[in-house]
């Protein structure tokens, strides 16, 4: 029993005279190890965990390698801008010092199948969402099937109007590559386009400002209740709060790709953990 005590002693002792002149600026290389590549770990799952909120990156298969706070990114994304997310959403991550940016872009290169199979899933819900809140569509017979990113209707509307709408909302939707319309229409000879006498004008401005909203939330990697989104002639302007860095640069990057955004004003706070 004496003995397990004494070694008991001798690791807590050794421990915390460690740590003293970890903290303390001594050089004592086996303990610096130790303690800088618990926090690299950490640092190297900051940035993973980062990625794998951006609709954007996470289908690709991105090496993350962190030492004494330099993050070295590898791998194959589809674009430039792909890539150059990548190298901003990791120096944003609290623990980087600097990032080293090695990803190679080629053109072919496609997310995994899995990827894939999880962003046909958002298109799906996200035009279905938006057909039943369309007035003119909601409570339609519409099936809506994706394949790689081609969207497929089926289905019955009334009018040739109805149709054009449905085809229209589902390429609104990022994400969508095609859309192929194969929806019947049982009055045929009604107006190709619905009389726009009587209805009144929407707001541009607060359209916009919805547009963007709507971008963020299908993410999946923001609260959009703690958001403040305003538009103005194709100025938006994002506050509130996020949680991260990361955070706040991928919902700066997500609202630039918004049809009709010009510029993009950032005056996100990061909220208090």
């Amino acid at each position: 029993m004496r003995k397990w005590t004494a070694l008991l002693v001798l690791l807590v002792l050794a421990g915390g005279g460690g740590y003293y002149a970890l903290t303390h600026g001594w050089n004592v290389p086996l303990v610096s190890s130790l303690f800088a590549s618990s926090t690299d770990g950490a640092t190297t799952a900051k940035v993973k965990s980062a990625f794998s909120l951006s609709k954007r990156l996470a289908g690709y298969s991105i090496g993350v390698k962190c030492e004494g706070g330099v993050v070295t990114l590898t791998g194959e994304v589809a674009s430039d801008d792909a890539k150059s997310l990548a190298g901003e959403i990791a120096g944003g991550t609290s623990g980087v010092k600097d990032v080293k940016n090695q990803i190679n872009v080629n053109p072919g290169a496609r997310p995994s199948a899995e990827s894939s199979l999880v962003e046909d899933l958002e298109i799906k819900t996200s035009i279905l969402e938006a057909l039943n809140h369309s007035p003119e569509l909601g409570g339609k017979r519409i099936e809506v099937k994706v394949d790689n990113q081609v969207v497929s209707l089926t289905g019955t509307v009334d009018t040739p109007a109805q149709r054009n709408g449905a085809e229209q909302i589902a390429r609104s939707i990022s994400g969508v590559a095609a859309v192929t319309n194969n929806l019947a229409v049982t009055n045929p000879q009604a107006a190709t386009e619905p009389p726009t006498a009587n209805k009144p004008a929407g707001d541009p401005n607060a359209e916009l400002a919805k547009r963007v909203e709507f971008e963020l939330y299908k993410t999946g990697g923001f609260d959009v209740q703690t958001m403040r989104i305003q538009a103005k002639d194709g100025m938006v302007t994002l506050g509130g709060t996020v949680r991260s860095r990361a955070e706040e640069l991928l919902a700066v990057r997500v609202a630039e790709t918004v049809d009709g955004v010009k510029k993009v004003t950032d005056e996100l706070k990061i909220s208090a953990k």
